[in-house]
């Protein structure tokens, strides 16, 4: 269980982070914030593109940095294994 104050401080972290690729988004002069305040960039989703950030299921395979483009949840997994058994079962 995490006290009060790291919970604090990760918050405090993902908004620094939001806030600085929100400003590197757009590099001109005249740059607006998406927020006002930063406690809502930690509440709200801001990301980049980067692999990590743009993870999807069925991703492309550009995306992907290793193995196939796919990236199927533990529960899907299971769930397609347990279909390829129920076929081989079946023959």
């Amino acid at each position: 269980m995490r006290t009060h104050a790291e919970k604090r401080h990760n918050d405090w972290k993902k908004a620094i982070r939001k806030r600085r690729i929100d400003r590197e988004r757009d590099n001109s002069e005249n740059h607006k914030d998406y927020y006002d305040n930063l406690h809502q960039y930690s509440k709200n989703k801001i990301h980049c593109s980067c692999p990590l950030c743009a993870s999807k299921t069925r991703g492309k395979t550009v995306k992907c940095t290793c193995g196939t483009g796919e990236n199927w949840s533990i529960a899907d997994r299971r769930k397609i294994e347990k279909m390829d058994n129920q076929e081989l079962d079946n023959e």
